[in-house]
């Protein structure tokens, strides 16, 4: 299985949708979901790297060119496996942000 590493800002945008992928196969750590959400949210260069700079920014997104951010998740069971601890933090996080341009989706196994 391959792991995409650079794409470009918009690259998975389309119907005025942002679609944000995290794949918990691939984010096992935090860092590796800031990593992720840095990279596909453009996020700026303050972002703090910590919970509650990810609610902040969640929250805001003006540089967001797109009218909705979709944020798919998959592989939830696997999702910060290696800090099991951040892990309800952090969904609680996504599931809660009071930016009405955010939506969180969660793909089931088949």
């Amino acid at each position: 299985m391959s792991k995409v590493l650079h794409l470009p800002e918009n690259y998975f945008a389309s119907d005025h949708t942002r679609y944000i992928f995290l794949d918990g196969h691939f984010c096992q750590i935090m860092n590796d979901c800031y990593d992720s959400l840095q990279r596909q949210l453009s996020l700026p260069v303050y972002f703090g790297r910590n919970l509650d700079a990810l609610e902040e920014v969640l929250s805001d997104l003006e540089w967001v060119k797109e009218e909705k951010v979709k944020i798919i998740v998959a592989g939830v069971d696997q999702l910060l496996s290696g800090e099991p601890g951040k892990k309800h933090a952090f969904l609680d996080i996504l599931n809660s942000s009071d930016n009405e341009k955010v939506e969180v989706v969660y793909l089931a196994h088949p």
